[in-house]
């Protein structure tokens, strides 16, 4: 029920019980009931909002604004019932909302459980109320109950995961693969969780037994190729950024797209893995048909920039696209390679200089040092910052 029907219902059983006639007088207009009556002042009640009106009006409330040259004068033929109710208007609210979420938690916290369905439903309970440490331990109270129930441990898993507590969640997701030891989702899961961790041979072993035809998509919601390509998928990740393994992403990729050509994401990072490996005609084909699926994801355009405006074979340079990509994504050195690929060498120079600054400007403090990577960086910028100004092009070979 929502709250504005709630304060009718209470406001109607104090009409009820307080009949008395009232009337309401101004310079300009009178007003007279006699049933239970009241007006309403904004400016006297800001909490109660206009769009409740009309089901204070069908009790006898009148909507009126007053105005400085227009008080309303009040008077009463009966009791002293209008502080009392100017008092409750006020009060009203917090009570109902206190009361209401008193009954809310008086219904997670009882009945006490017994059976191992009830600890577990309780706890279902507790986490949609995001009493998360409570819902933890209804959960492990049904594992200890049902140790073979593989519903209990999963959903503890996820909970786990859900407040960042990885070794936990993997905890729990060995004890789910013991009931069923071949189901996809804990296994795709164990190999994600073990990833967040940087444990990333685990992480490999895991999705590469959830990419295998014998696991158990029964309880997945996707079809058996797209969960398969999930996991190539992810598998493929960890050898290109972690691994620095390029032929072996590229073969998960490639994989991936076998089993689900629509797939998001792969077509890019396959392309990615391309350039790297220097097989441009490829990537260059990859990062077009990736970009008919995200036109405008940023990592995409630029990394399609980059190769387009300093790729050492010259049928697969582009500098118009390549300056058009960067313009979408503003990303400075994209613009000042792509302004070098147009011989435009003073655009090139000025945004490489603005590169610079702007990552001197993202240190850490004016005491610290520039981290490991942002040395790099700024190193690599220096050097096609001098590649410009002496009027070539930057060739990435």
């Amino acid at each position: 029920m929502r709250h504005s029907e709630l304060l009718s219902l209470a406001w109607r059983s104090i009409f009820l019980s307080h009949r008395c006639p009232w009337s309401i007088a101004s310079s300009r207009s009178f007003v007279s009931c006699e049933g239970p009556f009241w007006w309403y002042d904004r400016d006297f009640f800001p909490c109660l909002p206009a769009c409740d009106l009309p089901s204070w009006k069908h009790l006898g409330w009148l909507g009126k604004r007053r105005e400085r040259q227009n008080i309303f004068r009040v008077t009463k033929k009966g009791n002293s019932m209008p502080r009392i109710m100017i008092l409750l208007t006020a009060l009203l609210p917090t009570v109902l909302l206190v009361t209401c979420a008193a009954q809310a938690e008086a219904q997670v916290e009882t009945p006490e459980p017994t059976t191992a369905r009830e600890y577990y439903l309780r706890g279902m309970k507790r986490e949609k109320a995001a009493q998360f440490q409570e819902a933890i331990a209804d959960y492990k109270k049904a594992g200890e109950l049902a140790p073979d129930d593989f519903d209990v441990h999963f959903t503890l898993s996820s909970l786990y995961a859900n407040v960042k507590d990885y070794p936990a969640a993997i905890d729990a997701l060995a004890k789910s693969l013991k009931a069923r030891p071949k189901d996809y989702s804990a296994l795709f899961n164990a190999g994600l969780y073990h990833e967040y961790l940087h444990n990333f041979d685990q992480a490999i072993a895991f999705y590469t037994q959830a990419s295998s035809e014998d696991a158990n998509f029964a309880h997945t919601g996707d079809s058996i190729e797209e969960a398969r390509a999930h996991a190539f998928h992810y598998r493929g990740r960890i050898y290109q950024w972690h691994k620095k393994d390029n032929a072996k992403a590229v073969a998960d990729f490639t994989e991936a797209l076998r089993l689900d050509p629509d797939i998001r994401m792969v077509r890019y990072r396959r392309a990615v893995a391309y350039h790297d490996l220097r097989e441009y005609k490829k990537a260059h084909a990859d990062f077009a048909a990736a970009r008919q699926l995200d036109p405008d994801y940023s990592n995409l355009l630029n990394a399609w920039a980059w190769q387009l405006a300093t790729c050492p074979d010259s049928q697969y340079r582009d500098g118009p696209l390549a300056l058009q990509l960067a313009k979408k994504t503003n990303d400075l050195n994209m613009l000042a390679a792509a302004y070098a690929e147009l011989g435009e060498f003073g655009n090139a120079v000025a945004f490489q200089k603005q590169a610079l600054q702007r990552l001197e400007d993202a240190s850490p403090s004016d005491n610290q040092p520039l981290t490991k990577w942002q040395q790099e960086q700024k190193e690599q910028m220096q050097a096609r910052l001098a590649t410009y100004e002496s009027k070539r092009p930057y060739r990435d070979e």
